[in-house]
């Protein structure tokens, strides 16, 4: 039998990797590729610096190393699947590559409003640090201009509210994953 992928996708701090990870634990055999463990070095010269920030733009599909990322992907698919056979996929622009895309039999997004989003954020400590203006210049416009062309690119994307109680939303997958 073969694997069944499921994709995690959403705005930042929606809550993708905590319900991975809870997956996770509920399928202790399944496979957790995260799309944050991929992103390039801070000082990698293929980075697009935000002019007027003087900081690199971390939300464009560019700044993750896709490739490697597929090939992890590929190299977790040849393997002899465990018992379940569930590969979850975690990431912030996952339905942007029609490669990782096209690999998931279920496709979720996990949306938020500004205000959670922005407050979720604010809680969070990144590396390398947000600048002063960042989130509201490049991360609100760039989740809301991704999640547009994803929605337009992937008819079979189901959006879930990610302000949902995390066990409504991990209910809701097991459902889903048991058929």
């Amino acid at each position: 039998m073969p694997w069944f992928v499921l994709g995690l996708c959403g705005v930042t701090n929606s809550g993708k990797t905590t319900t991975a990870s809870k997956l996770t634990e509920y399928y202790p055999n399944s496979v957790h590729i995260k799309q944050d463990d991929y992103f390039l070095a801070e000082d990698d010269p293929r980075h697009v610096i935000i002019q007027g920030l003087n900081h690199q733009n971390w939300e464009l599909i560019t700044s993750v190393d896709m490739d490697k990322m597929i090939e992890d992907i590929k190299r977790t698919l040849a393997m002899d699947p465990p018992e379940l056979r569930l590969l979850i996929l975690d990431g912030f622009l996952l339905f942007a590559d029609p490669r990782t895309a096209s690999a998931c039999h279920l496709k979720i997004y996990l949306e938020l409003d500004y205000e959670t989003c922005r407050a979720r954020r604010n809680q969070r400590t990144y590396d390398p640090p947000d600048v002063p203006g960042y989130f509201d210049q490049v991360v609100w416009p760039e989740a809301e201009s991704a999640k547009n062309y994803m929605l337009s690119k992937n008819s079979d994307i189901v959006v879930l509210d990610g302000k949902l109680p995390e066990h409504v939303i991990l209910d809701i997958l097991k459902k889903i994953i048991k058929r």
